[in-house]
């Protein structure tokens, strides 16, 4: 049999395949189009049910925003966001953040607060590892929007490692929160930053107060001439009046 197979590729490498190797390779290619065809409607179908099932689901979960609002009792609207059955954990992390992020004072506390008891910190941290470039991004938003200052060494090495899209969701979820002491690697990012990227990481470095408003003047220092022409005068204009407010 191999030796048939090597016959058959030294005939093809020599230009002259017989019939019956041409008729045989139509098939295995028809048969290749034919599973991958089936390989993806599967996928397709998967992806429509999951969907629609992590929908239905989410749907048990959404009320416990309705309490949040309403100020009901912190033990009342935990009961609710706990996860009913295994595999909900997502479905209930997802409602939880999509609220945050229209959210703020109290009720931003209170998701803030049961996010963290019902573990998702450590589940985003996990997920930091993922293969999956969605799943990592995803991670580290929620991170982010979950003032998850135990994390920022984790964001801090994807910053090293990951491509451009994503570093500027690192940066967004650093700057989400808060912490100043962590400025200096911002600052360096920053630095390396494309030129039509500069305005949108100056903007950012802001949220972190005083010490961003100094950060960013650093910045300007150092890459005056490489910031969009529009972008200066905004920004100039923005820190005046930060700090003439202080």
């Amino acid at each position: 049999m191999l030796a048939r197979v090597l016959n058959a590729v030294g005939v093809v490498a020599e230009g002259r395949p017989s019939m019956a190797f041409v008729i045989v390779a139509t098939i295995v290619l028809l048969w290749l189009v034919l599973a991958m065809t089936a390989y993806l409607l599967v996928l397709r179908a998967w992806i429509r049910i999951r969907a629609r099932y992590r929908a239905q689901r989410a749907t048990l979960y959404r009320p416990a925003i309705e309490l949040v609002l309403m100020e009901e009792p912190y033990e009342t609207v935990l009961g609710a966001l706990r996860p009913k059955r295994w595999g909900d954990g997502d479905v209930v992390q997802e409602v939880i953040v999509d609220s945050m992020r229209h959210l703020q004072g109290e009720p931003f506390e209170v998701l803030l607060r049961a996010a963290r008891e019902l573990d998702f910190i450590d589940d985003n941290v996990r997920a930091l590892d993922s293969w999956d470039f969605h799943r990592r991004g995803h991670a580290i938003e929620r991170l982010g929007l979950l003032r998850a200052t135990g994390a920022q060494p984790r964001i801090l090495k994807l910053l090293e490692t990951e491509g451009m899209e994503l570093k500027l969701v690192a940066l967004r979820a650093l700057a989400a929160i808060g912490d100043p002491s962590i400025l200096p690697y911002f600052l360096a990012v920053a630095i390396r930053m494309p030129p039509g990227l500069l305005p949108r990481t100056a903007s950012m470095m802001l949220e972190f107060g005083a010490p961003g408003r100094e950060a960013v003047a650093e910045l300007l220092n150092r890459r005056s001439a490489d910031f969009p022409s529009t972008s200066v005068p905004d920004l100039l204009r923005q820190l005046a009046q930060d700090w003439g407010a202080m």
